[in-house]
């Protein structure tokens, strides 16, 4: 199994006290099933650039370093325009286009919001943060 992490969920291991449960499922899967799409990794960058402190940038390339970082595609951009229209109004742009590139790749996608995307038959995803 393959596991797209989400941009709450890798922004939650740069807190002082990420959360365990998140740790400990980290540990336990191979980091060669580990995923992020791009649009995670480039919003990681970039509040990592806003805040202005080198050392939260050190730790943002790092992680970014520990995935495997997947481009949006165009199977992503039509799985988007075939689902989008049923995600709910919360859900934002970024947010369907990394649930689209875990779904086009047949990745798990691990996010703290999974009932955003139920019902959706081609994507699975799992909630790590919260036990």
């Amino acid at each position: 199994m393959t596991y797209l992490l989400d941009t709450l969920t890798l922004a939650e291991l740069l807190r002082a006290a990420p959360s365990p449960f998140l740790v400990r499922r980290l540990a336990a899967v191979p980091q060669a099933t580990r995923f992020a799409s791009v649009i995670t990794a480039t919003r990681l960058l970039a509040a990592a650039r806003h805040g202005h402190a080198p050392r939260t940038m050190q730790q943002v390339v790092r992680l970014i370093a520990a995935v495997r970082v997947l481009p949006f595609d165009l199977a992503a951009g039509q799985w988007c325009a075939k689902y989008g229209e049923q995600l709910p109004g919360g859900v934002t742009s970024d947010e369907a286009m990394i649930a689209a590139t875990a779904a086009t790749r047949r990745h798990v996608l691990v996010t703290r919001t999974p009932v955003l995307f139920a019902g959706l038959a081609e994507l699975r995803c799992e909630n790590w943060l919260d036990g």
